[in-house]
């Protein structure tokens, strides 16, 4: 089980609540975001950042977690979701809305993100994935420790795209960790 609150240092990392929603329902429905993810859909649906949330707790049980990502001042900038159940694509996935593209909060979400699944549970090694034209999020994951180990050609919103697919091993991060 991952904590319910994580310490990403610039950020912290909580669970999102239905209050949240208006700021997810704006962040997320921003189409140069939804454009970066592979499932936050575009034209955002009234009414889906509601839904969604209220979805989280029993996710949580079956070992998917979605954090909201907070500025230190309490201001919601995007989330994060890190699942302990297998994926072929991933452990690890996170948006940040554009107002606060730029800033660090998805290297510091992130890293926080490995940490806790590396501190709080048995697996040997994370994955991510991410469109090869993302550079922001290749450098957030190179950041994190992950190497990319393959590629995939996928149909990302009607067009052909390469997704890349990365991934760090416990023995990588823990060498990484103490050199931080």
């Amino acid at each position: 089980m991952l904590p319910r609150l994580i310490d990403g240092g610039v950020v912290r990392l909580r669970p999102l609540v239905l209050a949240d929603a208006p700021t997810v329902q704006r962040l997320a429905g921003d189409a140069r975001v939804a454009a970066m993810t592979a499932t936050i859909p575009h034209p955002y649906p009234p009414g889906a950042a509601r839904a969604w949330i209220a979805t989280h707790r029993d996710e949580r049980r079956r070992g998917d977690f979605v954090y909201g990502i907070e500025r230190r001042d309490g201001t919601l900038v995007g989330t994060l979701g890190l699942r302990i159940t297998p994926n072929p694509h991933g452990n690890v996935g996170y948006w940040i809305g554009r107002p606060y593209w730029g800033r660090g909060y998805a290297t510091a979400a992130a890293r926080a993100g490995v940490d806790a699944l590396f501190l709080h549970t048995d697996l040997a090694w994370l994955m991510a994935a991410h469109i090869a034209d993302n550079f922001a999020s290749a450098r957030v994951l190179a950041k994190c420790g992950m190497r990319e180990v393959a590629r995939e050609k996928v149909d990302h919103r009607g067009r052909a795209a390469t997704l890349v697919i990365r991934r760090v091993d416990r023995d990588d991060w823990q060498r990484a960790s103490a050199a931080r």
